[in-house]
């Protein structure tokens, strides 16, 4: 399976992210060309704003990480925020690949002014984002939350 095929594993599970009242965003982790671990934002049914998908998916199989270091992707429908950033950086993921940031709140551009212990190779993370971006818009933009977004003027590039 490639890029495409993981990202719609994602996009299933923003859609019961969405149906749970949560910002419609999945999340997958590929290790080994196998889905090891996936989840969604669970935000509001949770009542826990650590609660996001990418946070849930990595907790689930920090120990397999720990034993892969730099072989795991994960795949988000949305760029990562500095926490799931953060996170990923420290579960030691090779790759993040994300569909959209419509509303620019993604932080995977802290990668060029991480401290200086987090500039080593073992904490660096390749990433690309546009994948299966249609698609992703269309799920986000289904959640009533996207219109309290567009309400304060901070989605772009509809």
């Amino acid at each position: 399976m490639g890029d495409k095929s993981y990202m719609r594993k994602a996009l299933k599970e923003a859609r019961i992210a969405l149906e749970e009242g949560n910002w419609p965003i999945g999340c997958v982790i590929v290790l080994d060309d196998k889905i090891i671990s996936q989840d969604h934002n669970q935000v509001y049914s949770k009542k826990d704003r650590l609660a996001h998908a990418e946070i849930l998916a990595l907790s689930k199989v920090q120990g397999l990480l720990m034993e892969n270091p730099r072989k795991a992707v994960l795949y988000t429908t949305y760029e990562p925020c500095p926490m799931c950033f953060g996170a990923s950086i420290l579960s030691r993921i090779r790759r993040v690949v994300c569909g959209i940031d419509l509303d620019k709140s993604g932080a995977m551009y802290f990668r060029e002014n991480l401290p200086l212990l987090f500039k080593q190779d073992k904490f660096y993370v390749e990433f690309e984002t546009g994948i299966l971006e249609k698609e992703c818009k269309e799920v986000f933009m289904e959640s009533p939350l996207a219109e309290k977004l567009i309400e304060e003027n901070l989605l772009r590039d509809l």
